[in-house]
């Protein structure tokens, strides 16, 4: 048998390889969405928050005594000043306390000054007896004196009256002389220990005196704080603004007793005063945001009650500490997520009003002529990378692109999660580029490196992007044009219309 040709063999090769790429099943292209890397004049970073409207101050007024209020002459809106009375509560039984804590009073200072008057008197006679006892002991020397004299005398007659010299009448006039000046001596002795012993008494009664007197004293200081709580709990039944302000609520009517609390119990408030030339903003930003938030960052607020009349403000205040919430599930656990930012209002309308719920949106940075992406062609995917952490582009195109991108001329043994985009090539397939991003705005994402202006980058549809692949062959839909978000309500419904029509 005659073998066949090259050429015949050549021919049906040829023919074979036509055949299996003529007949070989293609793979069915995904239809996407697509949008233009674009070049804004503007692109401004924005942190969105929710929460209510307030006001820089604001005290709730609660009594500090019980009793029924017997006049209230502010309502619900009017305007105070400062020390304005807002509400008297019946002073009577607080009236008498007063009257009865100075009736006490007084009666305590008499006994204490009738206490000083008994000191000075028993200082007095303590005085006087010392001054006779100096007397006495004036007295009792002269006494011992004259005795002393007298004895010399006696001594000498006695000695004359033994000589014969003089009569024994004369010895014996000496005799009763010497007698009577030793009497007198004695009697000295004895009228002096009679006031040291006077003295000491006199002294223990004014020592006594005094510890009365300190006793009352003490006394009169008691019945003087008693009568100043009573005065204050007097001063209390009126009631005044502590600032200039507006009541905002009132809940209690005249005849309506009135009941001390605390400020956790809301039977307890009375009204509530504000100053309404100072409106804030009270907002929950979430973590992920906080970061971006810094003082005097500009805002708009969207009151939910004005929606067409948004607010200028600038932020005053960021929470160091989660704001703490309950558990789901209603658990006892405590999570935190979200911070509180407070925005002060410029210019703020007289129709505002605090708890009102409202809306921000606080502008953190803005860049001039930026390159920008839509938000949703962001995507992350697990690469090829070298070494170095350098991504590593498929062989299928020319030039690698992106920020680290690296030529795959080698097999790649290590893979990363990398973010990026996936582009519409010209081939009709999708390929996979690496993107390095700045600031994100509402609807737009800055594009720093691995984007060239005009490139067609793949936006959805979301099922589609969530499990498109390097490479991967795409039919652009252009029935539906890119069309730019400007709000993020805006692009929430957006987003939840196309998945409710993905689903369908």
């Amino acid at each position: 048998m005659k073998k066949p040709s090259r050429r015949t063999i050549a021919i049906l090769v040829t023919g074979a390889v036509v055949a299996a790429v003529a007949f070989w099943p293609r793979e069915k292209p995904q239809k996407v969405y697509v949008a233009s890397v674009e070049r804004l004049p503007e692109l401004k970073a924005v942190v969105n928050g929710s929460g209510e409207i307030r006001t820089e101050d604001s005290v709730d007024i609660q009594a500090e005594i019980a009793g029924v209020i017997v006049e209230l002459p502010v309502r619900e809106g009017d305007r105070v000043k400062k020390d304005q009375v807002l509400l008297k509560i019946d002073p009577f039984q607080t009236e008498a306390e007063v009257l009865s804590a100075r009736s006490s009073l007084s009666a305590l200072e008499a006994e204490a000054a009738g206490q000083a008057f008994q000191i000075a008197t028993s200082e007095a006679n303590a005085a006087r007896e010392e001054y006779l006892k100096k007397a006495g002991e004036v007295e009792l020397r002269q006494a011992q004196v004259n005795l002393s004299r007298a004895q010399m005398e006696f001594n000498r007659n006695q000695q004359l009256h033994e000589s014969k010299v003089i009569s024994p009448d004369q010895l014996e006039v000496s005799e009763t002389s010497l007698k009577v000046n030793q009497a007198q001596v004695d009697a000295a002795l004895a009228r002096i220990e009679q006031l040291e012993a006077s003295i000491k008494a006199a002294k223990s009664n004014i020592e006594y005196a005094r510890k009365l007197r300190d006793s009352f004293l003490q006394r009169v200081e008691g019945a003087r704080s008693s009568l100043r709580r009573s005065e204050d709990l007097l001063g209390k039944t009126t009631i005044r603004s502590p600032l200039d302000g507006v009541v905002v609520k009132r809940n209690v009517e005249a005849g309506e007793r009135a009941v001390p609390g605390i400020l956790s119990n809301p039977q307890a408030t009375l009204m509530t005063i504000a100053d309404l030339s100072v409106i804030e903003a009270e907002l929950k930003i979430d973590e992920t945001d906080i970061i971006n938030v810094k003082i005097a960052d500009l805002g708009k607020v969207v009151v939910d009650a004005l929606p067409e009349a948004p607010l200028a403000g600038r932020v005053i205040e960021i929470g160091n500490s989660p704001i703490l919430t309950l558990g789901q599930g209603g658990s006892g656990g405590q999570e935190g997520k979200d911070f509180k930012v407070v925005l002060r209002i410029d210019h703020p309308p007289d129709s505002l009003r605090p708890g009102m719920s409202c809306e921000a949106d606080i502008t953190t940075a803005v860049r001039k002529n930026p390159l920008v992406i839509p938000i949703q062609a962001l995507t992350l995917r697990e690469v090829p990378v070298d070494r170095e952490g350098r991504y590593l582009a498929p062989k299928t195109e020319e030039k690698p692109i992106g920020p680290g991108a690296a030529s795959a001329e080698s097999s790649a043994e290590l893979r990363k999660e990398m973010q990026g985009v996936f582009i519409a090539g010209k081939d009709g397939r999708a390929r996979f580029r690496p993107v390095k991003t700045g600031i994100t705005g509402e609807s737009d994402i800055e594009a720093l490196e691995g984007l060239e202006l005009g490139e067609e980058v793949i936006i959805g549809p979301l099922k589609a992007l969530r499990g498109l692949k390097d490479g991967d062959r795409i039919e652009v839909d252009r029935s539906r044009p890119y069309r730019r978000v400007l709000g993020k309500r805006a692009k929430d419904a957006a987003e939840k219309s196309e998945e409710e029509g993905e689903k369908r």
